[in-house]
């Protein structure tokens, strides 16, 4: 997690994400995904807005995230694209995560 929290002001539309590990390990999928968007942003917390593409016995080898909307409804909210592929199989998720 970031010793200090993203402000949503610093975070800019179509910036790239760069998380830390990976999306492999023990339960759901989008938990782990929340996991990874609560951890690059210092949030408290991160919730799923949509997932495509996972099967029950997806394990992505790389992933690629950007910051795909800032809400500017005084939320201080971003959504997060993750893209994730595995050999030939693509998935895609949401984030939504709330920046200081």
């Amino acid at each position: 997690m970031n010793a200090i929290p993203l402000r949503f002001a610093d975070v800019r539309l179509g910036q790239p994400i760069e998380f830390d590990g990976d999306v492999s390990g023990e339960g759901p999928m989008d938990q782990r995904l929340c996991d990874m968007v609560r951890r690059w942003s210092g949030a408290a917390a991160a919730s799923l807005v949509s997932l495509q593409g996972t099967g029950e016995n997806f394990a992505p080898d790389q992933i690629a995230g950007r910051v795909m909307a800032r809400h500017l409804d005084g939320s201080s909210t971003a959504d997060v694209e993750v893209v994730m592929r595995a050999q030939d199989v693509c998935a895609k998720a949401v984030v939504r995560v709330a920046l200081g």
